[in-house]
């Protein structure tokens, strides 16, 4: 069976995430160049609106990417040099690297390995440590898709200051467990999406936030639009009021957005299902996924495997790519980095699940069009490989 599935595949790579376009994208997107206006125009006020209802938020701003959306975000809650930002150390640099430029302190937690996610009794416990100044900024990533527990992260708050941004750039279509949809920010300030290729659904490049606080949505479009303030009456005149960029969506992006989010369930349904192949076939293999309790109420970005200790990753990954199968690993923990650790230090020993996990995280192909045949053989092949 195996030598069935490596013929079959063998001239076709898989990459480890990959975009899905069809004719009504294109279509779509063809249409916006007959507009007289092809940026700042009513596609794009018509993908933040559906954003906003599909969501159940009150606003939604795009934004030309996800890390410009976190930045946007972070200039919204007034972030400073005295402020604090708890997150995890499991996620992408944009998740902090705009809070650290404007001075603030990292703060971090270590994860739970039965989903990649922050561990909520730890970010609970260091939630309300009293501060002499500034304010603590949370920051919950909902990794692979996989939504953390929002509704008992937000009952643990007691200081009326802290700010809650959620990154749930992983998670457009996934439930809290208690019901609502990510994004709602029932129980957040603010959450934002991004629309990568690699993600649910696309716009090339772009981001979002949703909220449900009037203060937050003014500000998110003064940081979008150069920090400009227009006069009401003499729209040709305005003062900038902040230092920012002009960080617009434009309408060929906001109607493939908006085409993309009409099969978004459609996406998320084979997401499950391929998810659900994966576990079925890697059952017994020693390979360790995240816990399936999750699955129902999960839209996956990331078809996340923990392959079993010791382990030569790079050299599996290498083999991987002779048989035409793209893998990544997610992620390198922000304190690694250059530019984090050279303002924490050392935090290896800090973070044990952390780095358990670091050592034996690997991503492998996870997009619509791919099939259960295809998924069966990057099965097969991983096992094999891993028998080496």
């Amino acid at each position: 069976m195996f030598l069935f599935y490596y013929t079959l595949y063998m001239e076709q790579f898989l990459p480890y995430a990959y975009q899905s376009i069809n004719d009504q994208d294109r279509k779509a997107v063809l249409r916006t160049l007959e507009a007289p206006a092809i940026t700042r125009g009513p596609q794009v006020e018509a993908f933040e609106k559906a954003l906003a209802d599909y969501t159940g938020a009150t606003y939604a701003v795009t934004f030309n990417s996800g890390s410009t959306a976190l930045q946007a975000a972070y200039f919204a809650a007034e972030t400073g040099s005295y402020d604090t930002v708890l997150t995890t150390p499991n996620t992408f640099i944009s998740s902090l690297g705009s809070a650290l430029l404007q001075g603030a302190a990292p703060r971090f937690v270590d994860i739970d390995l039965d989903s990649g996610n922050l561990n909520l009794e730890q970010t609970i416990e260091n939630l309300n440590l009293k501060k002499s100044r500034g304010k603590m900024i949370v920051v919950p990533v909902h990794f692979a898709g996989i939504a953390v527990d929002m509704q008992t992260l937000e009952e643990a708050i007691k200081q009326s200051e802290t700010i809650v941004i959620e990154d749930a750039a992983h998670a457009i279509g996934s439930t809290y467990p208690s019901g609502e949809k990510v994004g709602s920010c029932a129980y957040s300030d603010m959450t934002i999406l991004s629309f990568h290729p690699a993600k649910t659904i696309t716009t090339g490049e772009g981001g979002a936030v949703t909220t449900n606080n009037p203060r937050y949505f003014e500000r998110l479009k003064l940081y979008r639009n150069n920090g400009i303030v227009r006069d009401p009456v003499h729209p040709w005149s305005y003062a900038v009021t902040h230092l920012s960029s002009n960080f617009h969506l434009n309408e060929m992006q906001a109607a493939l957005g908006l085409s993309q989010l009409k099969r978004i369930e459609t996406f998320i349904e084979k997401r499950r299902a391929l998810m659900a192949r994966y576990r079925h076939q890697l059952a017994d293999s020693g390979i360790r996924l995240f816990n399936p309790a999750y699955a129902s109420r999960t839209a996956y970005h990331l078809a996340v495997v923990q392959l079993p200790a010791p382990i030569d990753r790079t050299a599996l990954m290498q083999a991987l790519q002779e048989a035409h199968i793209g893998t990544q690993y997610h992620y390198i923990p922000l304190y690694r980095h250059p530019a984090v650790s050279k303002l924490t230090g050392d935090l290896t020993e800090a973070y044990p699940q952390m780095e358990r996990y670091f050592q034996t995280a690997l991503s492998l192909p996870l997009y619509y069009d791919l099939t259960e045949e295809q998924v069966d053989y990057v099965a097969e092949t991983l096992k094999k490989r891993m028998a080496l």
